[in-house]
C-alpha cells in the first residue's frame, strides 16, 4: 500500500525493533519488538529487522508516528539502563546530513531512513528512539541478566508510548 493511500486512511504507529538476536544484548530491540507485536494492539505495526534499511521507507512515510528500539553502550543508556527520547530532525550542517550517499546503503541510522522518507515519499513522520544498555554481546539468544532486569520497565515505557496519541 502506497503511503498517499495509507494518509486517507487512519495511520498507525510503527516500531521497529532491531538487533542481532543471536548476539545476547544486541538483540533487545528485537526482543521487545517480538513482546510488543504480541499485544495485538491495532493502531501498532511492529517490525523486526537485524538492521535498518531502504526498504523501510515507505511504511514510515506512512506511519502516525515511529519508534525505534535498539541496544547501546551502557555509558550511554543513562542511569536507569534506558532511554527514550525524541528523534529530531538534523540541523542541515550536521555531521552525515550531508550524507546523501548513505541514505541508498543497506545499513542506515534512523535519522537517514526519516530523511529517505521525506525525500521519497514528501513525509517525515514524527519518531523517538528507545536505546536500551547492553551488557553483553555473547553468543547467545538470551539476554544478560542485567538488560533482562530492566525489559519490564522498558516495555511498561513501550505501553505508554503506545497509548500516549
Amino acid at each position: 500500500m502506497s503511503p498517499a493511500a495509507t494518509s486517507r486512511e487512519r495511520r498507525c504507529d510503527l516500531l521497529i525493533g532491531w538487533g542481532n538476536g543471536l548476539r545476547q544484548d544486541d538483540g533487545v530491540g528485537v526482543a521487545i519488538a517480538a513482546a510488543a507485536g504480541s499485544w495485538e494492539l491495532a493502531s501498532l505495526a511492529v517490525i523486526e529487522r537485524t538492521q535498518l534499511t531502504p526498504e523501510l521507507a515507505p511504511q514510515l512515510a506512512a506511519a502516525r508516528r515511529v519508534l525505534f528500539v535498539d541496544a547501546e553502550p551502557p555509558a550511554a543508556a543513562g542511569p536507569g539502563g534506558w532511554r527514550l527520547e525524541p528523534l529530531l530532525p538534523l540541523a542541515a550542517e550536521g555531521a552525515d546530513a550531508g550524507d546523501s550517499a548513505g541514505l541508498f546503503s543497506h545499513h542506515v541510522s534512523a535519522d537517514q531512513l526519516l530523511r529517505l522518507a521525506e525525500c521519497l515519499y514528501g513525509r517525515r513522520p514524527p519518531a523517538w528512539q528507545l536505546l536500551v544498555a547492553a551488557h553483553g554481546y555473547g553468543f547467545s539468544t538470551r539476554l544478560s541478566p542485567a538488560t533482562g532486569a530492566v525489559l519490564g520497565e522498558v516495555l511498561a515505557a513501550v505501553r505508554r508510548w503506545c497509548g500516549d496519541a
